[in-house]
């Protein structure tokens, strides 16, 4: 599993803060978030359902790729 690091290569700083606010920041096709345990995650959103981070759960749109919280 790629590093912390790895996964958030080539954010931009407003990405970043906004990551570090939302806990979640939509970039290109992929979404990364930050678990509730600590853990950064990047993943396609094409390929999620929901995603849990310390702000609560969140779901991905299949009609726009907008994350909602639920």
């Amino acid at each position: 599993m790629p590093d912390d690091t790895t996964l958030l290569e080539g954010l931009t700083p407003e990405e970043q803060r906004e990551l570090e606010l939302q806990r979640y920041v939509k970039v290109g096709k992929d979404l990364i978030w930050i678990e509730v345990d600590g853990c950064v995650r990047r993943e396609p959103a094409e390929t999620l359902y929901y995603i849990q981070t310390a702000r609560g759960i969140f779901r991905v749109s299949r009609i726009n790729g907008r994350v909602i919280e639920v």
